[in-house]
C-alpha cells in the first residue's frame, strides 16, 4: 500500500472513527440520523480559545480525497491569518496605509497569525515516517517573499487519482483586534479563516491564491466536525447544528457537525442573547434559525428575524430550497469589522442602534448575506477569480427581496456622522441605484478580471458588486422576470455543491432563453466599456411646393452610441397622427440615422423606450419630444434634460452612500 494514501473503501470508516471515537463517548451528539456524507476536504478540529492571550490552540485531522484524474505530490494550504502578521504581507501592501487604518506604528494587539507546529501524514492512526519532504511558503500571485498566507507541502509519495490522504495538523492561531472579517473587540471573538485550510486541486494544479486586500475565498466541500472550548458561560455560534458540554473546570466545549460545507467560522461572547425561531413554508423544508444578538440591539431582534424569514422563504421559492437544517445570524460587535459577512449556514449582519425601520439598512445587509447561502455556500464559485458571480448574484437577490417584501423603498441620508433621516415621500428604485458607481468606476476594470487584481477599492466594489447587479437587472429586463427566475433555479439546481464558472452561468442563460446570449456577456462581463445611447438630432421637414395638396414630411432621427459597449436597442418613433415606427438597431456603429417620409410630423423619438438597458449611463438623453408649439425651444429642453440628469445623479449618489 502507498504509505501516503488511504484505501478508498476504508477512508469513510477511518474518518468517522476520528470524528466520533477519538472524541470519547461523552462527545457523541445525535446530529445525524444517517452517517454524514464525506466530501473532498473533511475536517475534524479540536480547539481551545484563550481570551486573555487571544490565542486559539488546536489540532485538526484532515481527510482529503483526490477526486480528479491527476496525481499530486503536493498539498497547498491557506494560512489566512498571516495576512495580519506585519505590514509586509501582500494583504497589508494592498491597503493604502495599512489594513487597520491607523496612523503611525501598528500596536501589537492588531497583529494576527497562524503557525503550524506539527504536520504529519497518518495511516491507521499512526504517523507515517518521512512522508513529508518539505514545507515552504509560496507566493503564486506576486512573488512577495514576505507573504506567508500560502503553505506548500511536498509529499514523498503522490496521492493518485481516486486516492486519499489523512493528515494531522497541530497549530496555534492568534486573532487580531477586529480587522477584515475576523478578530476580537473586548469580550467578542470572531473566528474566520482561523485554521490551516486546503486550497482546491483542479485540472492538475492547486488553486490556492494569497490573501489579498480585494478578495474572498475558495475551498472544497466536506464534512466538518469542530469542537471549540471556551470559558464557561460564553455563548458560541458557528456553521451548523451544535451541542455543548460543561467540562467541570470552568470551561464549556461546543461541538458542531455539518456536512456539505466548505468553511467553518464561529463567534463567541458572554454577552449574547439567543433567540430561536423555526422558518416554515408550505413547499420548503423547515429551517431552525438562531439569532445571536448583543444587548444594546435587543430592540432590533424582530427586524433581524423578519429579514431572515423573508429571505429564506422567498429565496427558497425563487431559487431552490435552503439545504441545511440550521441557520445562524450574528449581530456583530461595534467596531469589530466582522459585520456583513457570509459563511456556510452562518452569517453576520450589522446595524446601528439609531437605524430607523424605514432605512432598511439592517434588512438589506441581512438579505444580502442570506442570499450568499445560495450563491456562495451551495453554488461555490471561485471568489478569488470570479467574485462577480457570487457578489453580483447576491446583490441582485438582495434588491429583488427588498423590492418584493419591503416596498416602497425610501430615500435615506445620514447626517452628523451617522444620524439617519428618512425622506418619507421620496422613493428610490433599487434597479438603478448602482448607476453612480458604474459612471465613476465601471470603466476601470472588466468584471472578468480577478478581484485581487482590481485597480483600486472603488474599482473592486464597482466591478464585483455594482456593475454585476446592474448587468443582472438589465438581463432580467431583456428576458422577463419569470424567465430570469427560471435561469436562477436551473443554475442553482445544476451546480449545487459544485464550483461553476462564468461560462456555466452563460450556458444556463442561453439554454433557458432558447438563444445564444454570449453577445450580452461579451459586452458586459468581458468588457470594461460602458453603455450610453442618445437621440442626438430629431425633427421633421415638410416636403413639396406650396401647391401640393397632400402634406408629406421627411423625418430624420440621428441615434448615437456615446460609449463603447454595444447592445441591440429599440428605437421608437411616434408621429402626430398617432402612428408609430419601431425598429431594433444592433448598435454596431457609432451612429445610425433613421429617415422616413410620412404624412405627419414626428412627435417623439426614443431609444430604448421600454428602459430595458438599465446599464445606460444617461437615460435622460434617450428621448426627444416636439415642444416648440408649447413655447419650449430645443435649447430649453436640452438644458432642462441636463438639469434633470444631474439631479437624478445626485439623488442616486446619496442613495448609494446612504
Amino acid at each position: 500500500m502507498n504509505p501516503a494514501s488511504i484505501d478508498r473503501a476504508a477512508a469513510p470508516l477511518l474518518l468517522l472513527a476520528a470524528l466520533t471515537g477519538a472524541a470519547g463517548a461523552q462527545h457523541q451528539l445525535p446530529l445525524h440520523q444517517a452517517p454524514p456524507e464525506l466530501g473532498i476536504a473533511n475536517y475534524a478540529i479540536d480547539a481551545t480559545l484563550d481570551p486573555g492571550s487571544k490565542l486559539i490552540r488546536g489540532e485538526e485531522e484532515i481527510l482529503w480525497r483526490n477526486r480528479t484524474e491527476y496525481a499530486t505530490s503536493e498539498l497547498w494550504f491557506h494560512l489566512y491569518l498571516n495576512a495580519f502578521r506585519d505590514d509586509r504581507s501582500t494583504f497589508a501592501r494592498g491597503v493604502e496605509g495599512n489594513p487597520w487604518g491607523l496612523p503611525g506604528p501598528v500596536p501589537d494587539e492588531y497583529r494576527g497569525w497562524v503557525e503550524i507546529s506539527s504536520l504529519e501524514v497518518l495511516q491507521g492512526g499512526e504517523a507515517v515516517p518521512d512522508a513529508i519532504l518539505s514545507r515552504s511558503f509560496a507566493q503564486p500571485d506576486d512573488g512577495n517573499p514576505d507573504d506567508r498566507t500560502v503553505l506548500k507541502v511536498e509529499l514523498a509519495n503522490p496521492v493518485p487519482p481516486g486516492g486519499n490522504i489523512r493528515l494531522k495538523v497541530v497549530f496555534e492561531s492568534r486573532l487580531p483586534r477586529g480587522v477584515a472579517r475576523t478578530g476580537w473587540v473586548q469580550d467578542y471573538f470572531f473566528g474566520a479563516q482561523w485554521f490551516p485550510k486546503l486550497g482546491v486541486f483542479e485540472q492538475g494544479r492547486w488553486n490556492c491564491h494569497q490573501y489579498h486586500a480585494f478578495t474572498e475565498y475558495y475551498a472544497d466541500f466536506g464534512l466538518y466536525d469542530v469542537r471549540l472550548t471556551v470559558p464557561g458561560g460564553w455563548v458560541v455560534g458557528g456553521s451548523g447544528p451544535s451541542g455543548q458540554r460543561n467540562n467541570g473546570d470552568g470551561t464549556t466545549t461546543y461541538r458542531f457537525q455539518q456536512e456539505k460545507i466548505h468553511d467553518f467560522a464561529w463567534v463567541a461572547s458572554p454577552r449574547f442573547d439567543i433567540r430561536n425561531v423555526r422558518v416554515v413554508a408550505p413547499t420548503l423544508p423547515e429551517v431552525d434559525v438562531r439569532l445571536l444578538i448583543l444587548p444594546e440591539h435587543r430592540h432590533l431582534g424582530n427586524r433581524y428575524l423578519r429579514a431572515v424569514r423573508e429571505s429564506l422563504r422567498r429565496f427558497g421559492e425563487w431559487f431552490g430550497p435552503y439545504p441545511y437544517p440550521m441557520f445562524t445570524l450574528v449581530d456583530p460587535a461595534y467596531r469589530s469589522d466582522t459585520g456583513g459577512m457570509e459563511y456556510p449556514a452562518f452569517v453576520t449582519a450589522g446595524a446601528s442602534w439609531l437605524s430607523p425601520e424605514a432605512s432598511l439598512t439592517l434588512e438589506s445587509i441581512a438579505a444580502h448575506e442570506v442570499a450568499h447561502q445560495w450563491w456562495y455556500a451551495v453554488v461555490a464559485s471561485n471568489e478569488f477569480e470570479e467574485a462577480w458571480l457570487d457578489e453580483g448574484l447576491a446583490s441582485w437577490s438582495e434588491s429583488l427581496l427588498l423590492q418584493t417584501a419591503y416596498p416602497p423603498i425610501r430615500y435615506v441620508e445620514e447626517f452628523l456622522g451617522g444620524v439617519p433621516l428618512v425622506f418619507d415621500h421620496l422613493d428610490i428604485s433599487l434597479e438603478t441605484i448602482n448607476l453612480p458607481n458604474v459612471r465613476r468606476a465601471g470603466a476601470r476594470d472588466r468584471m472578468s478580471r480577478p478581484s485581487w487584481q482590481s485597480l483600486d477599492g472603488l474599482s473592486y466594489v464597482t466591478n464585483t458588486y455594482s456593475k454585476p447587479e446592474l448587468t443582472l437587472w438589465t438581463l432580467q429586463r431583456l428576458l422577463g422576470e419569470e424567465e430570469m427566475l427560471r435561469v436562477l433555479r436551473t443554475y442553482f439546481d445544476r451546480f449545487a455543491f459544485r464550483h461553476p464558472r462564468t461560462e456555466d452561468f452563460i450556458g444556463v442563460v442561453s439554454e433557458v432563453a432558447g438563444r445564444d446570449m454570449q453577445w450580452f456577456f461579451d459586452e458586459t462581463f468581458g468588457s470594461s466599456e460602458l453603455l450610453d445611447y442618445a437621440i442626438a438630432e430629431a425633427g421633421s421637414t415638410r416636403l413639396g411646393g406650396e401647391t401640393d395638396t397632400a402634406e408629406t414630411y421627411r423625418t430624420e432621427v440621428l441615434v448615437r452610441r456615446l460609449e463603447g459597449a454595444r447592445l441591440p436597442v429599440e428605437v421608437l418613433l411616434e408621429f402626430e397622427d398617432g402612428s408609430e415606427v419601431s425598429t431594433v438597431w444592433d448598435g454596431g456603429d457609432r451612429w445610425k440615422k433613421f429617415v422616413y417620409d410620412r404624412p405627419s410630423r414626428l412627435r417623439r423619438a426614443a431609444v430604448d423606450p421600454g428602459r430595458k438597458l438599465l446599464l445606460d449611463l444617461d437615460p435622460v438623453n434617450n428621448s426627444w419630444v416636439r415642444r416648440e408649439e408649447e413655447g419650449h425651444s430645443p435649447a430649453t429642453l436640452r438644458w432642462t434634460s441636463k438639469w434633470l440628469f444631474w439631479v437624478q445623479n445626485l439623488l442616486e449618489t446619496f442613495a448609494f452612500l446612504g
